[in-house]
């Protein structure tokens, strides 16, 4: 089989309605409209981590931050781990990184074989991209030059520009070696702050037409981390300064999206773009003044919770759909390993590929994301439900009725039943990242089936032990029961 070739663009800190494919009408974003076109736009894609550092951990693992250990940022993943671009090298692909990964430590590849960093001043003079600038502007000591809110020099000395430029460079090589497929993982730094879009997008945003912050409506009932939050971070609440700093971040938008589509445009030259599959998302949104808070932390909300994803230009799939799969970033490197044609995934990833399918074994019921120990989330589609350990607190949104989350119906004694779900669903992914630790003889097909439902690859994890005796077999089939179940793990799944 002839391998696919497989970009993914990632941004940071993208929420999904500031873009077209989205509903907001506000962006000229064509090169994003592109790729919608040429694929599949996820409508419920949610981080499994709402901060840069475990999110991208995740991305990189296939795990949630409970289990790879980067719980936050500045946290170096827990050992053991096998990464994705490690198995992208496996499986004979010529792996390459452009812009910013954000491990520890801060120039850690996790097995890229070709990288060029821009890391935010985490890697101070050997960060590539300021070694580049430095060489044009010798006075510059950051990779961030603003004038006001600008970037104080040409769109073409802009690091979103130098990240599409080094990827257009190094896709011209690989393809000219033509020895063997890529996969490029070009990560933007943008929409992230600090708000400097270039002068050549300045204009370009229709102010009036971008989402509004969303304001409280109970005030009498604020989670106490919420509270804490909108003090110490002094998010701006006049609605101008506020729509000042929108215009910006979709300003910054603008850019990102030209960058790509020089890379699609790049790509069709090389005559390649038929034999790529491509990949678009964030690593998590950014409240943007919602609720008197900014950026991202311990919030089931939307503006951060929820990241654009799409998948687009893979052979079978239709062309502009839409899809209400529950999916994530976590299933980022599941997917690509799948397009790769790998015989198994990676950690708990599951492929987009696999999700869209109509006879789908195991379709997701429910999403778990978390912020370290601060907040625990479950979401099943329809409803979103927080919990915030030793607080007690939770919050539970009814996103069809409330998609702007303004009433709080935990202690609505009607959704009580709801609650207790969502709890016990919490419980069970974190004994997933943990390890599921069930002696065989006790993990009856029943409880291999519920867990089955959250990670149907978990038997390849699964320690095997002494198995059944041919006596107590006799039993179980005596009784109509299964005598096999107590087969799965790593001695043999059934």
């Amino acid at each position: 089989m002839n391998q696919r070739n497989v970009i993914v663009f990632l941004c940071d800190q993208l929420r999904p309605d500031f873009l077209r494919i989205y509903g907001c009408e506000a962006i000229p974003t064509p090169n994003i409209d592109r790729l919608a076109a040429r694929g599949i736009v996820f409508d419920r894609g949610i981080t499994q981590a709402t901060v840069c550092g475990p999110a991208r951990a995740t991305m990189m693992t296939g795990r949630y931050a409970s289990d790879h250990g980067v719980w936050t940022n500045n946290v170096p993943f827990r050992d053991g781990l096998e990464y994705l671009p490690q198995r992208m090298n496996e499986l004979g692909y010529a792996t390459a990184s452009f812009g910013k990964l954000h491990h520890v430590p801060f120039d850690d590849a996790k097995g890229f074989q070709h990288v060029r960093f821009m890391e935010e001043n985490r890697l101070k003079e050997r960060d590539d991209y300021l070694q580049w600038l430095k060489q044009r502007h010798p006075e510059v000591t950051g990779v961030f030059n603003r004038i006001g809110n600008k970037f104080k020099f040409s769109e073409d000395e802009y690091y979103e520009h130098w990240i599409a430029s080094e990827a257009i460079d190094y896709l011209s090589a690989t393809v000219k070696e033509g020895a063997r497929p890529f996969f490029a993982w070009i990560s933007f730094q943008g929409p992230h702050g600090p708000l400097d879009p270039p002068a050549e997008v300045k204009g370009s945003v229709d102010t009036g037409k971008l989402p509004r912050p969303i304001s409280r409506v109970e005030l009498d009932d604020v989670c106490p981390v919420h509270y804490y939050r909108e003090v110490y971070d002094g998010t701006p609440t006049a609605e101008d300064v506020i729509m000042e700093m929108r215009t910006a971040y979709a300003e910054m938008i603008v850019e990102i999206d030209r960058q790509i589509g020089r890379v699609l445009d790049h790509v069709e030259s090389l005559g390649v773009m038929e034999e790529t599959t491509i990949v678009f998302s964030a690593d998590h949104g950014d409240l943007m003044g919602d609720f008197g808070m900014n950026a991202k932390g311990p919030f089931v909300y939307h503006g951060q919770l929820a990241v654009p994803l799409v998948l687009a230009n893979h052979p079978g799939i239709p062309l502009g759909a839409r899809s209400d799969a529950l999916a994530g970033i976590i299933d980022i490197p599941g997917t690509v390993l799948d397009i790769a044609g790998a015989e198994r995934g990676i950690g708990m990833s599951r492929s987009l590929l696999e999700l869209v399918r109509e006879d789908c074994a195991y379709p997701r019921e429910v999403q778990f994301s978390e912020h370290g120990d601060s907040v625990k989330i479950a979401d099943n589609g329809r409803y979103r439900f927080g919990y915030y350990p030793f607080l007690g607190w939770m919050e539970l949104y009814d996103r069809e009725k409330d998609p702007r989350e303004q009433h709080n119906l935990v202690k609505l004694p009607q959704y009580a039943g709801l609650v207790g779900e969502f709890l016990k669903h919490i419980v069970d992914f974190g004994i997933l990242c943990k390890g599921v630790e069930i002696p065989l003889k006790d993990f009856v097909p029943e409880q291999q089936e519920g867990v089955r439902s959250k990670w149907p690859g978990f038997a390849e994890e699964v320690p095997a032990e002494a198995l059944l005796s041919e006596q107590q077999k006799a039993r179980l089939r005596a009784a109509g029961l299964s005598a096999d179940y107590a087969t799965i793990g790593r001695r043999g799944e059934k």
